[in-house]
């Protein structure tokens, strides 16, 4: 496992063109600064400028960090008769496993990422959950095909299955010793284990072999769905890219370079609960979802950023500018769905909004006028884009009613996107109604 999620550190020795000119050095991982590699070259003789660079790790396993590398640009000190070159390079992404090419293909990948077991089944209730090796869910995209499956970890069994399995029931467990004999002399070649752990894997496996940033991409696309659907920050936690057949297969550990906000991933790797999720697996068709979001996904980059980004901090100027954008994607909805322009932000409101949602921002305009919620969120805009334009809403509502109006917007859009990936509209509302939880 990569273990995405976690800090870690690699001595190795390093190369870029040949072995012969190979460098101590040290790779740092971090989710929050992503890829460094802390180098030391002794002598003139300094490798070569590449886009690539290959490294054998102390445990003695192959790496590969991709990314541009220029040792000319590292600190250069004489001392002794010495010749030194220290410097730090970031890097896309490391690779443990194999020595790449910058070409490299793959066709293959494993992912898992925060949240993903709870979304279909709760933690607690793992021991009740069927271990099948057979994929749980499949769908087929246009670059390959999407499954979802389990993976678990199980110990042998012992012929002595009390050793396994207790009853105060002494004649119980005679009956159960004497029932697993006997299926066992049945079936001499089973081999019988015990799960210990279960917890769930997405596989692609994709119709063109691509690069590794592509993958990557792909990777990205279904943790920003799922970012929608639980209405969190998704980041994977475990990537591995398989290569070679079934019999020879070599798994390849990746690692990205994040560059996630310690608040961010503080709220993305907190536990959420199955039963507290707007969406879990069961209420929805998943395989279709990930499908119709697989036609939309680059149309909606904006406000899964503002998920995936998410740190819980509001400033002012955070505000201002989240309002300005989601007003916009609503004049986009409109736009969209062939609606006048004088209707341009009470249409989407009207239409994808909740009762509860709408009541509540009909509530705090109420305070400050008798015009539509469509009307203000365009005084409110304009307010903030335009210089000059008097501040009157600005003056009026508190930061507080400001992080109100900016998250029920956010709803909004956000049910919007629902609707286009199929989800139903009793599902939405309720989606909405949950994160609209304000005293107004």
């Amino acid at each position: 496992m990569s273990e995405i999620l976690k800090t870690k550190e690699w001595l190795g020795e390093f190369f870029s063109s040949t072995y012969e000119k190979r460098f101590s050095g040290k790779i740092i991982y971090s989710p929050e600064n992503g890829i460094i590699l802390e180098y030391t070259i002794v002598g003139y003789d300094v490798p070569d400028g590449s886009d690539i660079v290959f490294g054998v790790l102390e445990n003695g396993r192959k790496c590969t960090l991709i990314g541009r590398f220029d040792p000319t640009l590292s600190r250069m000190r004489y001392q002794k008769g010495f010749t030194t070159r220290s410097g730090r390079n970031g890097f896309e992404f490391l690779v443990i496993g194999d020595f790449l090419q910058e070409n490299s293909l793959f066709k293959e990948v494993v992912f898992s990422f925060t949240n993903l077991h709870e979304f279909f089944s709760p933690k607690g209730f793992k021991d009740s959950i069927k271990f099948t090796g057979k994929p749980l869910i499949e769908t087929i995209l246009s670059y390959g095909k999407l499954t979802v499956g389990n993976t678990a970890n199980f110990i042998s069994v012992s012929s002595d299955i009390s050793s396994h399995i207790y009853s105060e029931n002494e004649m119980a467990m005679e009956d159960l010793q004497k029932c697993f004999k006997e299926i066992e002399k049945r079936h001499p070649n089973s081999f019988f284990m015990l799960k210990k752990d279960i917890d769930y894997y997405i596989n692609l496996t994709l119709d063109l072999e691509t690069d590794i940033k592509t993958l990557h991409k792909y990777i990205l696309d279904i943790t920003n769905l799922f970012s929608i659907l639980i209405y969190n920050p998704v980041s994977p936690e475990d990537i591995e890219i398989h290569t070679g057949e079934k019999e020879n297969r070599n798994n390849l550990e990746v690692y990205p370079s994040l560059f996630i906000d310690k608040r961010t991933l503080e709220i993305a790797t907190k536990e959420l609960s199955h039963f507290h999720m707007p969406i879990t697996h069961s209420k929805i068709e998943l395989s279709k979802t990930i499908k119709e979001w697989s036609t939309i996904s680059n149309d909606f980059s904006a406000i899964v950023s503002s998920l995936q980004t998410e740190t819980g901090f509001r400033s002012e100027h955070l505000i201002h500018s989240d309002i300005v954008l989601y007003a916009t994607q609503l004049e986009s909805i409109s736009y969209i769905d062939g609606v006048k322009n004088h209707e341009k932000y009470e249409w989407p409101i009207n239409t994808y909004g909740s009762e509860k949602l709408k009541s509540v921002l009909a509530k705090i305009f109420a305070k400050e006028n008798s015009n539509t919620i469509g009307q203000n969120i365009g005084d409110l805009r304009n307010e903030i884009a335009h210089i000059g334009k008097p501040k009157k809403l600005l003056r009026k509502l508190s930061l507080r009613d400001m992080i109100i109006i900016c998250q029920c917007l956010q709803l909004v859009i956000i049910a919007y996107i629902l609707n286009r990936i199929g989800i139903e509209e009793a599902i939405s509302k309720e989606y909405q109604d949950k994160f609209t939880e304000f005293e107004i």
